[in-house]
């Protein structure tokens, strides 16, 4: 009866000493998240900069932003409404990260110039460093992203893209083959569908030699795999990426067919790199980027493919997403189609001929001003990797007035609303491609509008500075050799059932486009 009444007292002794350690660790957990959710926003010197109120104790403005459905025709809701409302920088909580979203061009430039002092997001680099397994331009900062840039950047010079020009004109033939089957079907297409398939033949050939085929629907178990891989993941997958560790990991089915599609592509790309060593000290003319990269005998596989990857993935859905913008708006404004169409035809003789290939694109100047308002009203990444403040800074702006911004502070940089900023651009909500042409009326009072100054830290579509994408000459020659092409042969018409909002998945693009296609007299 003794043990028996010794026990009773030793199992009440611990169970009210568990219960003292669970009310403890409570009142820790609630004094904790009240400090983060309450008492540090509202001691934060972000809060004298303007922003919205939050809307959630718990969220912030997240929801504010996440449940703005672009889709439905708010794009690029809530960044636009918030810079029109409260200026060019604007302080909101993005659940727990106090954020700024920066759109003054001061204030861009003095983050981009000195890039060092505000890295890019550890969890956007992580992503991407996960999806090309290993780094990359797009997963590193400070002198490892210095010595990738300075390794990459002669493969990516002039003289190289101009090499890549029979590419493209080779795969765009391609498609106008299938654009001419479709004006004798007269059914609608998926114009989108098509540019998809036709930029990933470029970029695979141009990138390591490997021949997707993806027009003539050739190598499924590759290109499924690939578009798997940059598929982008649902909201509730993106946050378990972004919050939770080891989320790769954990056995939910899109994770399992995304990894097995992400190691299909690998071993695709590990098959040609491979390949290519053994044959290499039999050739010595390099015919894309690997073999430019292999040339550097301590490259390893593993970080060739790394830069293969990356290269694909920055440069494959934001070039078909601009091409899809670019006939979508010409539909919609027929005058400026029939003047970039005379300007493609009157070029077409010097396109198809390889000697002056080149020269005839660098003439395309109105192509090329209709590429660059597409780019403005539609970028392909609306919302660039956040930056970080690494230490306390004072930022200086436009007003004279500088902004100070603590360590930690994310800043937010949304060229969907940068783009459309009515401070920096007339009329900026329309497609008016005479904006780009030097001494045009609209040129002019858009340079007014900024004091003089260019356009380099409002117009961002392949970001600024020592970080900029360094494929955007590749880019940009490859979308005006396929809009010069085709307009010189076609006419796309809107048809009933499409749907031109925009939707962003690896990049921005319309929900549905469905078009017509017709040949020009």
């Amino acid at each position: 009866m003794e043990i028996f009444d010794v026990s009773s007292e030793g199992l009440t002794a611990a169970l009210s000493s568990t219960a003292l350690v669970c009310t403890t660790v409570v009142l820790l957990l609630f004094v904790y998240v009240t400090y983060v959710l309450v008492i540090a926003p509202a001691l934060s010197p972000l809060n004298a900069i303007p922003g919205p109120k939050p809307s959630s104790i718990l969220f912030g403005s997240m929801r504010d932003v996440t449940r703005v459905k672009w889709a439905e025709g708010h794009f690029p809701e809530p960044a636009l409404t918030w810079t029109l409302l409260y200026g060019g920088a604007v302080h909101y909580r993005f659940f727990l990260t106090q954020r700024v979203l920066l759109t003054d061009m001061d204030a861009l430039k003095y983050v981009y110039t000195n890039a060092d002092a505000f890295p890019r997001d550890k969890q956007a680099r992580s992503i991407l460093r996960n999806l090309v397994g290993g780094d990359g331009l797009l997963s590193t900062e400070g002198p490892t992203h210095a010595t990738m840039r300075k390794l990459l950047m002669p493969h990516f010079g002039l003289d190289t893209v101009k090499s890549y020009v029979g590419i493209f004109t080779q795969h765009t033939t391609q498609l106008c083959a299938l654009l001419g089957a479709a004006v004798d079907c007269g059914d609608p297409i998926d114009v989108d569908a098509l540019f998809i398939k036709m930029t990933l033949d470029v970029i695979g050939v141009a990138a390591f030699g490997y021949r997707f085929q993806s027009l003539s629907n050739g190598n499924d178990r590759v290109l499924h795999a690939y578009r798997t891989t940059v598929t982008h993941p649902s909201m509730l997958v993106g946050m378990g990426k972004a919050f939770l560790p080891f989320f790769d990991h954990w056995p939910i089915p899109s994770l399992v067919q995304a990894k097995q599609a992400k190691q299909i592509l690998y071993d695709a790309v590990d098959d040609v790199i491979a390949a290519k060593i053994k044959i290499r000290a039999r050739r010595d003319d390099a015919t894309d980027l690997l073999d430019l990269l292999l040339e550097h005998n301590d490259m390893a596989p593993v970080e060739a493919r790394a830069h293969i990857l990356t290269f694909m993935l920055a440069g494959h859905e934001t070039t078909s997403s601009t091409l899809s913008w670019v006939f979508a708006l010409l539909a919609q404004h027929p005058n400026v189609e029939a003047r970039a169409r005379a300007e493609a035809r009157a070029a077409s003789a010097r396109l198809a001929a390889s000697e002056t290939t080149w020269a005839a694109l660098s003439e395309l100047k109105y192509v090329a001003a209709v590429v660059q308002e597409t780019l403005r009203l539609y970028p392909t990444v609306p919302q660039l990797a956040p930056r970080i403040c690494t230490q306390d800074c004072t930022i200086p702006m436009s007003s004279g007035a500088p902004i100070f911004l603590p360590k930690g502070t994310a800043i937010a940089v949304n060229t969907g609303a940068m783009h459309r900023n009515p401070v920096y651009w007339e009329r900026p909500l329309e497609f008016l491609p005479e904006r780009w042409i030097e001494g045009s009326e609209l040129y002019d009072a858009d340079k007014l509008l900024r004091g003089g100054k260019g356009h380099t830290y409002c117009y961002m579509p392949f970001s600024t500075g020592l970080q900029n994408c360094l494929g955007m000459r590749f880019a940009l020659a490859e979308l005006h050799m396929v809009v010069a092409l085709i307009l010189a042969q076609f006419s796309l018409h809107i048809a009933p059932e499409a749907n031109l909002n925009p939707s962003f998945r690896m990049a921005l693009k319309p929900v549905k486009l469905a078009m017509t296609v017709h040949r020009v007299p």
